[in-house]
């Protein structure tokens, strides 16, 4: 593709971003003869009409948070939209196979990323690309947004930031009471499925390089779903990924560890708890239950490398 002018939103607050690093994504550009534009998510509010009037591309500089974030206000548009890992974890990025040598994934971007239109989960009235949690992940990472508001110092090695987030997830984890949750299938034959901690997946990947869901891709018609049913703590829902993670074909066609749905109801067991149970949108604090699950045909577009999920 052919790109004049370039849009490039970029969380300051991100794991891996720093101002060298942007200073050399607009020399980039610059040596290209391609016109730069910056945003910065922290301060500045997207106007959709602007970029899709003005702008044949969009840059995200951040991590999965951020890209939600784009994508939630691009939603339904034509403008391609590229991720330039600068997260945590970066889930997207993994699918994609996008390099984390910034010189790399630029030329990437530019000169071999093709505009695909891929499929959104919407939670209520959020979308997600990644995936959507239910139980204890939400919890965590709505404690965890707490925590990080709380804790005013940055830090600034990637590998510590994420040890510390894995530390300060198991201490979470400890506090949790579990609930009972209920699916209810909307399509595919319909169904009731019960469980204590549920992950609704539009891609490969969960939590970090873990490929919990390998046969999964966001070009399905449906989402692969993780069913955790019985876990009454922390260590439970650790060797239940676990098994994912290492048995995922003896599991993946039994029913009572996972299920493909393209619409669902999900809502506690007990109704009067639905306020006390969360759910997360690509590790973003979300709401509280319940909550109806969908999968959105081509609702956005993504500059995707052919070598990854085509």
């Amino acid at each position: 593709m052919n790109f004049n002018r370039v849009l490039i939103i970029y969380n300051p607050k991100s794991g891996r971003f720093s101002e060298k690093k942007l200073f050399y994504i607009l020399s980039f550009f610059k040596y290209r003869n391609i016109v730069t534009d910056t945003l910065n998510i922290i301060e500045n509010c997207i106007e959709k009409e602007n970029i899709v009037n003005f702008y044949d591309m969009v840059l995200v500089a951040g991590g999965d948070g951020s890209l939600n974030y784009v994508i939630n206000n691009l939603v339904f548009t034509d403008i391609p939209i590229a991720h330039l890992p600068m997260g945590t974890v970066n889930l997207f990025a993994l699918e994609n196979k996008t390099p984390y040598i910034l010189k790399k994934a630029l030329n990437e971007i530019i000169y071999k990323y093709k505009p695909v239109k891929i499929n959104l989960g919407k939670a209520n009235d959020r979308f997600f690309f990644a995936m959507a949690g239910i139980g204890l992940d939400a919890f965590i990472v709505k404690n965890m947004e707490e925590k990080i508001r709380k804790n005013k110092k940055r830090i600034y090695n990637n590998f510590i930031k994420y040890i510390s987030y894995i530390f300060n997830i198991i201490k979470l984890a400890k506090n949790y009471k579990f609930c009972g949750l209920s699916l209810e299938v909307k399509d595919n034959g319909g169904g009731k499925h019960d469980a204590k901690e549920i992950i609704v997946s539009n891609i490969k990947y969960y939590g970090g390089p873990f490929k919990v869901f390998p046969c999964n891709s966001p070009l399905n018609e449906k989402f692969n779903i993780r069913l955790v049913k019985n876990a009454s703590g922390r260590t439970d829902v650790i060797f239940s990924i676990l098994k994912s993670l290492t048995f995922y074909k003896r599991y993946s066609d039994n029913p009572n560890f996972y299920v493909k749905a393209g619409r669902m109801l999900i809502s506690s067991s007990d109704s009067s708890n639905n306020k006390y149970i969360f759910y997360q949108c690509d590790g973003e604090f979300a709401g509280t239950l319940p909550v109806e699950i969908e999968k959105v045909k081509n609702a956005v577009t993504m500059l995707v490398n052919p070598d990854s999920f085509f």
